[in-house]
């Protein structure tokens, strides 16, 4: 059973909040984009994802910032972590902080991080450590 035929459920609540299957997305703070990611994040789910991810980010005036929980995340198929790299390196997205005590989030996010360029990805114990380093 592959990625193709999966059923992405899309529920948008408002202009600044959308569900996507079981991940939350939402506008905070004007300019940063929470994500909760629950469970496994196949690559259709990812490339639905990031379609939010940029529809929201036009709302916002200016640069981009990512808040991303990966508390509750699962794996990421090789195909979703390609997206998550596209979409931390366009041009509209200044930094991304991903946060999580769970040890899964923790390979989660060394995973992306080494795939991301430069110095504006960072992972955090908390979310406030990471919305602290977002407002910078």
């Amino acid at each position: 059973m592959g990625d193709i035929d999966e059923e992405i459920e899309v529920r948008e609540i408002s202009d600044k909040e959308i569900w996507v299957k079981t991940n939350k997305f939402s506008i905070i703070h004007d300019n940063i984009i929470y994500v909760i990611a629950v469970g496994e994040q196949t690559t259709e789910f990812a490339k639905a994802q990031a379609e939010i991810c940029m529809k929201m980010s036009g709302l916002i005036k200016g640069k981009v910032n990512f808040l991303i929980d990966l508390n509750k995340s699962g794996k990421n198929t090789p195909g979703a972590r390609k997206t998550w790299k596209i979409l931390t390196e366009h041009d509209n997205t200044e930094k991304v902080a991903t946060f999580g005590l769970h040890p899964v989030a923790k390979v989660i996010a060394s995973f992306v991080i080494r795939a991301s360029s430069g110095n504006k990805m960072r992972f955090f114990s908390t979310k406030e450590e990471a919305i602290a380093w977002l407002k910078e």
